[in-house]
Formats: structure tokens, C-alpha cells, sequence
């Protein structure tokens, strides 16, 4: 090889890593949490919290903590000014849009201003049977009379008065009761406009970011902005604890960023210790560059075609580093180790590299129609990655690959295992070999799909913590589903959730939060009002003269009280939504209804939609009637994490046993083109079998689970157990066994190297991956070296 072409070589290889390298500089690293979900269903419900302002929003509890000294009168005060100075500096943040920290001053008073026109439309016929068997009654208004003028002859009298005329019997109470409905069932109640827990010690405020938080640096950006608040807020002794998507999206970036910057150097320095120890010559540093100079334009090729990259897919990253470097120690040592000339070795060593490199790039193709678009990213990384290593080392290892002065011929220091020329220790090996596969197929049957999202989630104790106490202070339930009523118009929308209403009542369910029972829709406006009409068109006129005559007993004047007979004679007006929604209670209700300003973006064409929320508790019977309302009736969708666990089972079953089979269909087709006869074919395809019947039975033992990482490890497996099948077998079929040995003893270190790092990754989605691979590639490895070699002497025995 001359010199021009050596410098060639290098120039061409060089120039491609540093553009790649340059390009690299400006990846944008996505932790969007949203690409760690299967199929379009279940990310556009996550698409849907985001437009409900759910994913996004921030819940801060502010508590002093019982033990701190400080009086229950006191912690009111402090907690109140806390979250009140709280809310005014987040409001006036460019990273919040909204925010609640408390009612407006005065908000009862006009609340029954808002109200009292329109009570008519908002009692249901139940509310009127209770008004019927209670205030009603002749001991009803008894009762409330003399209420009435205890309440007048009181301090608060010259202010209760017009009330009083307007509604003697307390009608309006049973509209106030309705507000319930918009706490769900939280353990709170309303301080001078704030929401505090039942023993005073906590407040609640709520934030809603104007940034995505299921971006990590997204979130990094408004936990910066929330630190500056707490410390300009709080007052001494207040404490804040923050629940919501923002500390998870944190603890999981901030996990697998922890891993990136520990375990890639580890990997790497490993690596470099191993082909030091193994090759024994400085050239190893090249052998292992190889991989690095792949990755930076694999890295930028990727985000080319993305348009992002998530961390998760550059913390494969070390993975790749242990797969890419196999091709380069094949081509090193059979050049620096084997005894023909450069062009026979070169000749001999291309097919299997070719044919280990097809079968290892066709089951990352394969994973490229995942429906998780994290692993689509990882597969379009290794395919690159490995492509541009393979062509690397073609290029740059014979440039730099001397053969040893004191090779012997199919010698290169390395014994043969005992094995292949002990009949005995073969048949073991076979037995052990099919014990093993056995056991694969007894085990596989036996293991359960889990969707579960919280697997991939990553929460430190701090996360744990505050989401303990923050249902210890409000009382949250699990199980909860949120059931979103969406329409072109506010007032379909209103409808749609004025029906989920009245099937969750219908259906019993005691705790819920919902904005129907005080803005119904028109339809349900329209029947309380005729109900209001004939429910008082057969009560007076007798009630009239019952409660006057009563009115008169508890001595009140004789018209006292016609403010209220002229209200009952008047036309019901019905209450147009924007009144209540631009009324005191209009922070509260942006929390649960969103007008297409309030969305950002325009996701699936639904961004002119009207959203509002219902929240409520579930169980597997209330959840199947809504899945059933859901079906029925179009602009209702559900939202609960056990729809999602069901979706994501099914998608990931599906993707297990397609894009396996499929991958397992393309390395058939593969292997049984190269090689053509049976007993190659088994010797090849033996390491793929052990791998997976591994991997089986860990899953079994560990806990019996699929999940969604289980995906990307069986094919990952697949892809990389076969290039040992290849590179054992084609060496025993030309009987140069010894090299061949030892260099996929290398290359399966290398890998196992590769993942055993990752197995002490924090994050559970790199942490699963390492653990369930490096089981796999640890049974393909010793079974290409001792059962592989077996089955093709087996069968030439069987030829004889």
C-alpha cells in the first residue's frame, strides 16, 4: 500500500469525522418524555393533557411543618403571605401563564351576584326534590324563618338583609353546595380566598408553564425561575414542595445525564484496557477509535433526519461503542495474525464482515418501524454508527495492521476450547444447549406484557417524598382519569360535559370535579328551567299563603318579603358561560376549561377546540362505562393511566412478536443465502437461540415483565448474537478456528462491556437494557464458541 493512498485513506476518514464532529456541536439533545411512548393513540392523549394545561401545570404546596415551632395563628399568616407574594412574582414571570394562588377579595359576594339570577337553571330535579322535602315543608319554613330573624337581629343583620328578602328558604345553598364539585375530593377549604388544608399548616398554588416540562431543559429552566421565587417569598419557616411532571422530567434528565457522563468514559477506558491487554500493541487505540470517529456523524445524521435527538438514544451510545468495534478487531487480527497474503486474508475476511454486517444493520432497519420513536432514533443511530464503523475500518485498519514476525500458521496464542475435540464435553455442551432452550420456551409463555409508563420513570426520593406529602395534606386518591369533553364550540362542549356529569351521577360516583353542576350546558339549562316552572306552578298558590302566614308569626311585615314572590314570577334567564367564566370565580375554572387561545400549538387539527376537564376517581367498572361513553359518543375522550397501560400492552405485544418475527425472518433469509446448508445454517443461527432463551428465563426469575425497552433488547440481540454465529462458523468451514475464536472472544467482551456498564446506569429504561442484554450476549458468546463448532462436526459426523 503506498503512502498516497495510506494518507487517502486517513484524509477521507478524518474529514468525514470532523464535519460530522462540527455538525455535532449543534444537535438538539430532546428529553421529551413523549418519545418514550408507543404509538400515535397514546401520545396524542399525552398531547391532550398538554393542551389541557395538565402536563405542563405546577402544584406547589407551602406547609409549615407541625414541629417548627411556630403557632397555628402564625402559620396562617405566614403561609397566606407566602402564597400570595408567591403568586405575584410567578405571575409577573415570562415562563408562567397562569397562575392561582388565590380567590379574588370579595369573591362570595359576587359570586352571588353572579349567580342568584340564574339559580332557576341550575337546580336539577333532584336539588328540587330536596327543597320540596326540606325548606318546603311547614317545619322547613319554620325553621327558616326563624333563622332568618335570628340572622337580622345579629351584628351581620343590616348587611343580610336584602338577602333575606330575596331568599328566605336559602335557595342559593344548594348551588354553593355544587361548588364542592370543583375541589373533587381534596381535603381543602377556603381561607379568605386561599385553598388551605383542613389543619391550616399548608396552602395550595397552582402554576401553569408557558414552556413544555416534559423537556428537560425546559424544566431546568422553570425549576431555576422557582428557586429565585421560593427565596424573594417565603416567609421564614414555609416550606415548598413541588408535585407535577416538572420533577420527574428533572430526576429522569438529570439520570441519564448523570449516566452519560460517568459510564461512557468507563466504557471507554475498559474497552481501551481490554484491547490493550488482548492485542498487546499500541495500534489498539486505532483498533478502538473506530467506533468514536463513527460517532459523531452518526450522531449528526441522525439529528439531520429527526430533527432532535433524545438523551436516551445518545446513552445507546455506549452500547454502540461495544458493537461498532467488533468489525475493526476481525479485520485487525486476521491481518496482523493470519499467515497468507494481505489480499487472501482481505478476500477471505470480507464475507463474513459483509454478512455480519447485513444481518446486524437488517434488525436495526427492522426497529426502525417501532412505534416508540426513541427506538427509532437508537436504530437510526446504530445503523449509521455501524455502517460508517464498518467502512472506517475497511478503510483505516490495514493501514495500520503490521503482521507479526513470529506468526505461525492459524496461530494466534489462543487455545481452543477442550470441548471441540472431547466427544464427552460435546455432548454436555449440547445437553446444556438444549436444557437452555427449553427452558426459553417453557419460560416465554409465562411473561407479562406490562404498559405501565411509571417503569421507564425514574423519580429520586425528594420526588417520592413531596408526592407523599402532598397526598397525607389533600387527601388525593389514585386511580384517577380525567374525561375531557371537547367541541367546536363552548357550548357543545358544555353539553358533551354536562352528559359525563350525568352518567358519573347516574353511575353513583361520590367524588369528583367537574364544572357542569354550576355551567351546564343549554340543553340541560333549558330542562331545569321547565322543571323550575311546573315544580312551582303546582306548589303555589298554597305555599304562598303557608309561608306569609308563618312570615307574620315570626313578626315580619306582611310584604316583607315580595322581592322573593316577584323573583319566583319572573321569566328564568339562562346563564351565558361567559358570564361565570369572567366572574369571581374565573381562576379556578381556567384550571378545568381551555379555549383554543389558552392551547398552544396545533396538534391533530384541534387547536379550535373547546376543552373542558372532568376529574374524577376510578375504579375497573366506572372506568369500562366511560370507555363505553367514549365509544358512543364522539367528542369525549378519557384519559387514565390504565387505558393507557392496556393501549401500550397491546402495541408493545405487537411489536414484540412483529418486529421479531420479522427480524428473525430477515437473519433466516440471510444466513441460509450465505451459507446455504443446514448444519451452517443451526451452527449460525445457535448463538440467536441461546441469547433470547436467556433473556427469557432472566425475565422470568427477575419479575416475569416485558416492557417497552424489551423491544429494542430482543433485537438488539438478534442482530448482535448472529455475527458470533457467522464469524465461528465461517472459520470452522475453512478451518482456522483459533483466530476467529479470539476475535469474537474480544468482540463479545467488548459488548458485554458495553452493556455491563449500563447495568449501573440510575436510569431504569439504560439500566433494563444493560442488565437484559448483557444476559443474552453472555449466553450467545459461550454458545457460538462451544456449540456452534459442535453442531458442524456433528453433522459431518452424521454425513459420513
Amino acid at each position: 500500500m503506498t503512502r498516497s493512498s495510506v494518507l487517502l485513506r486517513w484524509l477521507v476518514v478524518l474529514v468525514i469525522t470532523a464535519v460530522g464532529g462540527f455538525l455535532a456541536f449543534g444537535i438538539t439533545i430532546n428529553d421529551d418524555a413523549l418519545d418514550l411512548l408507543p404509538g400515535e393513540a397514546v401520545q396524542g392523549d399525552l398531547q391532550l393533557l398538554q393542551r389541557l394545561g395538565l402536563v405542563d401545570r405546577v402544584i406547589i404546596t407551602l406547609s409549615v411543618e407541625p414541629d417548627s415551632g411556630i403557632s397555628a395563628t402564625q402559620a396562617v399568616s405566614r403561609l397566606q403571605k407566602s402564597a400570595e407574594h408567591l403568586g405575584l412574582v410567578l405571575d409577573q414571570s415570562q415562563v408562567f401563564s397562569h397562575v392561582v394562588s388565590r380567590l379574588p377579595q370579595g369573591f362570595e359576594l359576587e359570586l352571588f351576584k353572579t349567580v342568584k339570577p340564574h339559580l332557576p337553571v341550575l337546580l336539577d330535579q333532584k336539588d328540587l326534590a330536596f327543597l320540596e322535602n326540606t325548606s318546603m315543608t311547614s317545619a322547613g319554613i319554620h325553621d327558616a324563618l326563624r333563622d332568618d330573624f335570628a340572622l337580622l337581629n345579629s351584628p351581620a343583620g343590616f348587611a343580610a338583609k336584602k338577602q333575606v328578602q330575596q331568599d328566605p328558604l336559602g335557595i342559593i345553598r344548594l348551588v354553593l353546595k355544587k361548588l364542592e364539585h370543583l375541589r373533587s375530593e381534596y381535603s381543602m377549604r377556603l381561607v379568605d380566598g386561599f385553598l388551605m388544608s383542613s389543619d391550616g399548616m399548608s396552602c395550595l398554588v397552582m402554576a401553569e408553564s408557558s414552556l413544555t416540562l416534559t423537556d428537560g431543559n425546559n424544566a431546568e429552566t422553570v425549576q431555576g425561575v422557582l428557586e429565585r421565587a421560593y427565596k424573594e417569598s417565603l416567609a421564614p419557616g414555609v416550606q415548598a414542595r413541588v408535585i407535577g411532571s416538572l420533577p420527574h422530567t428533572l430526576a429522569n434528565s438529570r439520570s441519564i445525564q448523570h449516566d452519560l457522563r460517568t459510564l461512557l468514559p468507563i466504557a471507554s477506558i475498559l474497552l481501551l484496557t481490554l484491547l490493550g491487554v488482548a492485542l498487546r500493541d499500541i495500534r489498539a487505540l486505532v483498533v478502538l477509535s473506530v467506533p468514536f470517529m463513527a460517532a459523531p456523524p452518526a450522531m449528526s445524521a441522525t439529528n439531520f433526519i429527526f430533527g432532535k435527538v433524545s438523551a436516551l438514544a445518545l446513552g445507546f451510545g455506549i452500547v454502540l461503542l461495544g458493537i461498532a468495534v467488533d468489525f475493526s478487531i476481525h479485520l485487525y487480527l486476521a491481518l496482523t495474525r493470519e499467515s497468507d497474503t494481505r489480499g487472501e486474508i482481505l478476500r477471505r475476511i470480507r464475507r463474513p464482515i459483509t454478512f455480519a454486517t447485513l444481518t446486524t444493520a437488517s434488525v436495526f432497519v427492522v426497529l426502525l418501524f417501532s412505534q416508540v420513536p426513541s427506538h427509532q432514533q437508537m436504530a437510526m443511530l446504530a445503523l449509521i454508527g455501524i455502517l460508517l464503523a464498518v467502512t472506517f475500518s475497511w478503510l483505516v485498519i490495514p493501514t495500520i495492521a503490521v503482521p507479526r514476525q513470529n506468526r505461525e500458521t492459524n496461530s494466534c496464542g489462543f487455545k481452543m476450547p477442550p470441548v471441540t475435540s472431547s466427544p464427552l464435553l460435546q455432548s454436555i455442551a449440547l445437553a446444556v444447549w438444549v436444557c437452555l432452550l427449553a427452558g426459553g420456551l417453557l419460560t416465554w409463555p409465562k411473561l407479562q406484557y406490562n404498559g405501565d409508563l411509571q417503569v421507564l420513570d425514574a423519580p429520586n426520593q425528594e420526588v417520592l417524598s413531596a408526592e407523599q406529602h402532598f397526598r397525607e395534606t389533600w387527601g388525593q386518591n389514585e386511580g384517577k382519569a380525567f374525561v375531557v369533553a371537547s367541541g367546536e364550540t363552548l357550548d357543545i362542549a358544555l353539553e358533551r360535559n354536562s352528559l359525563i356529569y350525568d352518567t358519573l351521577i347516574k353511575n353513583n360516583v361520590p367524588a369528583l370535579q367537574s364544572i357542569a353542576p354550576i355551567l351546564p350546558g343549554f340543553e340541560k339549562q333549558q330542562a331545569n328551567m321547565e322543571g323550575w316552572k311546573n315544580f312551582w306552578q303546582k306548589k303555589r298558590p298554597d305555599f304562598d299563603t303557608e309561608f306569609k302566614n308563618a312570615a307574620i308569626k315570626y313578626g315580619f311585615a306582611e310584604n316583607g318579603f315580595d322581592p322573593f314572590f316577584k323573583w319566583l314570577e319572573q321569566e328564568p334567564v339562562l346563564l351565558e358561560p361567559g358570564k361565570m367564566l369572567s366572574g369571581p370565580l374565573q381562576t379556578l375554572l381556567a384550571t378545568m376549561i381551555r379555549t383554543p387561545q389558552q392551547q398552544r400549538g396545533n396538534l391533530h387539527g384541534s387547536s379550535d377546540e373547546f376543552l373542558i376537564m372532568t376529574t374524577v376517581s376510578t375504579d375497573k367498572e366506572l372506568l369500562s362505562t366511560l370507555l363505553s361513553l367514549e365509544q358512543t359518543e364522539p367528542g369525549i375522550t378519557v384519559l387514565a393511566n390504565q387505558k393507557w397501560r392496556d393501549q401500550v400492552e397491546r402495541l408493545l405485544r405487537k411489536d414484540i412478536i412483529v418486529l421479531s418475527s420479522a427480524a428473525g425472518l430477515f437473519i433466516v433469509i440471510l444466513v441460509s443465502f450465505a451459507f446455504g446448508r443446514v448444519r451452517a445454517i443451526g451452527g449460525v443461527l445457535a448463538p440467536v437461540a441461546s441469547a433470547l432463551a436467556a433473556m427469557s428465563l432472566f425475565c422470568f426469575v427477575t419479575d416475569g415483565e416485558l416492557n417497552m425497552m424489551h423491544v429494542l433488547m430482543s433485537i438488539m440481540v438478534i442482530g448482535l448474537s448472529v455475527d458470533y454465529g457467522i464469524f465461528i462458523v465461517c472459520s470452522t468451514l475453512e478451518g482456522r478456528s483459533d483466530i476467529s475464536f479470539f476475535a469474537v472472544s474480544i468482540c463479545a467482551a467488548s459488548s458485554l462491556i458495553g452493556f455491563g456498564t449500563l447495568a449501573f446506569a440510575q436510569h431504569p429504561a439504560l439500566h433494563s437494557l444493560g442488565v437484559t442484554v448483557l444476559v443474552g450476549i453472555g449466553a450467545a458468546w459461550p454458545t457460538a464458541m462451544l456449540v456452534s463448532p459442535v453442531i458442524l462436526r456433528k453433522s459431518e459426523k452424521a454425513a459420513v
